[in-house]
C-alpha cells in the first residue's frame, strides 16, 4: 500500500497507507491545505522511487514554491509534469482526448515501476467542459490508473460545483477524505475526515488537524464536542441565517456578497436571463463596482483572494471558467451567488421580495 507521505494519515488509513491501484480524491475548499496532502504523497513518491506524475493548471514553478513552504525539497527534474508551464509537456484542459493520451503514454513508458499521479485540476476540467463529457474523461483516468501499479491522488474544490457533481464525483473515486472548518466564537476549527475508502469499515470519526513544514497532524476529536455542528457544517458549509445580516468575518466579504445577490436578481428578474446564465461577475468587474481590493478577489499563484476564500467556503458563491474568454493566464473566472444552495436560494428570494415591495410603494 502507498504511504500517503504523512504518517499520522497513514496510521487513519488502516495502518498503511492508500489502497493499492487505487483512486482517492480529495476535497476542500479553496485555501485550506488540501493540495499538501498532494505534495507530500509525492514527495514520498520520490523518495520510494516511484515514478511521479503532476498534472496541474498552474505552472510547475508555482506548486514548487508552495511546497517550500511546506518544507519539502525542491526536486522539479524528479517529476514529470503536465503544467501551464514549465514542464514536459503542456496542460490544455480543454482538450481531453489529448490530455488522457499524454496520461497514458507517460503510464505506458513506466510500467514497470510503482507510479504515483497527482491530478489537481480536476475542478478546471469541470468548469470548461460540459459535465457529461468531464465525468466520461475522469471514469477513463480511473480506468487506465487501474491497469498499472499505480495510485491516483485528485482534488476538488468544494463550493465550486453543484452538489450533485460532488456526489458524482465522489462515487467515481475508490476514496475520499474531506477538509472542513467549523466556527465557534472567534476561533476556527479545522476538520478532516475519512469519506469513505476501499477496504476500510465507514469511520465517522472527525480529527482536527494541523498543517506545518513538519507535515499534517491529526487529532481525534471526541463526538460530543461537534454534537452541536449540524450535518452541513461538518461538510464545510459554515453558513447561518444570520450570516446573511453581517456576521462575516471580512466585512468586504458582505458587501462583495451582497453586490452579487443584487446582480443575481438584476438579471433574473430585470433583464430575464435564465438561472443559470444569471448574476456571472468577473473579479475585476466586482473590485470596480463594489470598491474592494482586487488582491482580495485574486490572491497569488492564481488562487483565490481572501474575500473569495471566505464565501466559497461557507457555500455563498460559486465559480466558473468561461472557455473563450481571455482573462489573467489566458482565462477568465466568474462568480455568482450559489442558488442551488437553500440558505442561499432563500436570501435571493427576500430581496426580490423586497424589491417588489418598494416597486408598490
Amino acid at each position: 500500500m502507498p504511504s500517503s507521505g504523512v504518517p499520522a494519515l497513514d496510521e487513519i488509513l488502516s495502518g498503511a497507507g492508500y489502497p493499492d491501484k487505487s483512486s482517492v480524491l480529495v476535497i476542500g475548499p479553496p485555501g485550506i491545505g488540501k493540495e499538501s496532502l498532494c505534495y507530500w504523497f509525492a514527495q514520498s513518491g520520490l523518495e520510494m522511487g516511484d515514478f511521479c506524475l503532476y498534472v496541474s493548471r498552474l505552472s510547475s514553478n508555482e506548486i514548487l514554491q508552495d511546497e517550500k513552504a511546506y518544507g519539502l525539497p525542491s526536486a522539479p527534474k524528479s517529476i514529470v509534469w503536465i503544467s501551464r508551464k514549465g514542464g514536459e509537456a503542456k496542460s490544455n484542459l480543454q482538450d481531453l482526448a489529448d490530455l488522457i493520451n499524454l496520461i497514458t503514454h507517460y503510464l505506458s513508458e513506466n510500467s514497470f515501476r510503482k507510479m504515483r499521479i497527482v491530478f489537481d485540476c480536476l475542478s478546471s476540467i469541470l468548469m470548461v467542459n460540459p459535465s457529461e463529457v468531464a465525468y466520461k474523461f475522469v471514469d477513463q483516468l480511473i480506468g487506465e490508473v487501474k491497469r498499472y501499479d499505480a495510485t491516483l491522488v485528485a482534488t476538488l474544490e468544494q463550493g465550486m460545483h453543484p452538489e450533485q457533481t460532488q456526489i458524482a464525483m465522489e462515487q467515481l473515486f475508490d476514496g475520499f477524505v474531506e477538509f472542513s472548518y467549523h466556527k465557534t466564537g472567534l476561533r476556527i476549527i479545522p476538520l478532516f475526515r475519512i469519506g469513505k475508502m476501499r477496504g476500510m469499515t465507514p469511520d465517522q470519526t472527525f480529527y482536527e488537524f494541523l498543517i506545518s513544514h513538519k507535515g499534517v497532524h491529526f487529532e481525534p476529536i471526541a463526538t460530543n464536542s461537534i454534537r452541536n455542528i449540524p450535518e452541513s457544517k461538518k461538510g464545510g458549509e459554515e453558513f447561518h441565517e444570520s450570516d446573511s445580516n453581517g456576521n462575516f468575518s471580512d466585512k468586504d466579504a458582505r458587501i462583495v456578497f451582497d453586490y452579487l445577490v443584487k446582480s443575481f436578481v438584476n438579471d433574473y428578474q430585470n433583464s430575464r436571463l435564465a438561472i443559470e446564465q444569471s448574476g456571472w461577475r468577473t473579479r475585476v468587474s466586482i473590485a470596480d463596482l463594489t470598491g474592494v481590493n482586487r488582491d482580495s478577489l485574486y490572491g497569488q499563484g492564481g488562487k483565490f483572494g481572501s474575500i473569495l476564500k471566505e464565501l466559497l467556503s461557507s457555500g455563498l458563491v460559486e465559480t466558473r471558467f468561461f472557455p473563450g474568454q481571455r482573462g489573467r493566464g489566458g482565462e477568465v473566472i466568474k462568480v455568482r451567488v450559489a442558488y442551488e444552495k437553500e440558505h442561499v436560494k432563500r436570501i435571493v428570494e427576500r430581496t426580490v421580495d423586497g424589491k417588489q415591495k418598494e416597486g408598490m410603494s
